[in-house]
């Protein structure tokens, strides 16, 4: 039953895509050179070159400013140092009355 159901939806999704396809307004795509061509005409073309302006360019005989980057070293990151480990022994009776030798890393 399940199978059924699955496939009757899937064939209405497919159906209803058809006629979405079939019953929309097939639009006119104008060529993107006739856009750019109708644009230049109007003037109001953005990709046009619009041409030097003599604000943009530098006063005669001014040099440009000598902009340079400084590239900053990476900090150093240090690891702290460990607290060197020195081991330690004692001699001590154990509860028999032996004398043992107890070491430990401290």
């Amino acid at each position: 039953m399940d199978r059924r159901l699955f496939l009757q939806s899937l064939l209405g999704v497919a159906g209803s895509g058809a006629a979405l396809v079939a019953l929309a307004p097939h639009a006119e795509a104008a060529s993107l050179l006739d856009e750019l061509a109708a644009m230049d005409a109007q003037g109001t073309n953005p990709l046009a070159h619009s041409p030097v302006q003599e604000a943009d360019l530098p006063a005669t005989g001014a040099e440009e400013a000598q902009y340079y980057y400084r590239r900053r070293r990476a900090r150093r990151y240090y690891r702290p140092m460990r607290a060197a480990r020195v081991r330690r022994c004692r001699t001590v009776y154990d509860r028999f009355g032996r004398l043992v030798r107890r070491c430990w890393w401290g």
